[in-house]
């Protein structure tokens, strides 16, 4: 993650905008799961070092995609956007947060920082933008069509272990961190403390862009299928 216009994250210490994401190199992809690509990785960095003083590798941005009747755990599955707001499938996991473990990206004076972005995206039965907005200062929910979509912000300070507050060693398992097996084994140098995040989304918060038509995408026998907004959109006011 580079910059990506229109989108600005504020941490209580600093500021700033992403321009630009990638999302199509970094990583080695699996249903259910990612793996860091490290020379993409470093790819990515140095080309943001390039453009000069401004521009910097801000941190990760990834997907959670779910399915309709996709099992959550034994008991359950998705079987609408209330699933997922019930069950926060719109936060991020023990092992999202175990990645920024010993990683940071930012440096603001003596302080170290990682940035981190998460698209949960689910596609119901039917359209539905009746919680579409902001729902706390670092996660906000739209709707494209029958797809429903959450972003999700999270700002990580990095301190080492032995320098944490009582506060923020509870802060630290917000996201199931210290619970997650795979911390549990190792040392590091520095722990990814998350701060208060605020998520600032121009476009999102314009509310021009819910009239515009969208179509409508359906899986079926795990074959993906797309009907144009022409075919699709049938709302009154679709413009």
């Amino acid at each position: 993650m580079h910059n990506y216009g229109g989108v600005g994250i504020n941490a209580y210490l600093f500021s700033c905008e992403i321009k630009h994401i990638s999302v199509d190199s970094s990583a080695s992809k699996k249903r259910g799961e990612v793996a860091p690509n490290p020379l993409a990785l470093h790819l990515k960095k140095d080309i943001a070092h390039m453009f000069g003083e401004g521009y910097s590798h801000l941190g990760t941005f990834h997907t959670h995609p779910y399915i309709l009747d996709e099992k959550i755990d034994e008991e359950s599955t998705v079987t609408s956007p209330s699933s997922i707001r019930r069950n926060k499938l719109y936060n991020f996991s023990e092992a999202d947060h175990f990645c920024e473990c010993d990683s940071p990206t930012i440096e603001v004076g003596k302080n170290e920082f990682s940035i981190a972005l998460v698209m949960t995206i689910f596609a119901g039965k039917k359209a539905d933008d009746r919680k579409d907005g902001s729902v706390d200062d670092s996660l906000f929910e739209f709707s494209l069509g029958n797809v429903k979509v959450w972003l999700k912000a999270q700002v990580y300070q990095h301190k080492p272990e032995s320098s944490l507050s009582d506060d923020e060693h509870e802060q630290l398992n917000i996201y199931g961190l210290t619970d997650y097996s795979p911390y549990q084994k190792q040392k590091f140098n520095s722990e990814p403390v998350p701060i208060s995040t605020t998520l600032e989304t121009p476009f999102l918060e314009d509310i021009g862009f819910y009239l515009e038509k969208f179509g409508r995408l359906s899986f079926d026998d795990g074959k993906s299928h797309y009907r144009t907004a022409e075919e699709a959109e049938k709302r009154w006011f679709a413009i």
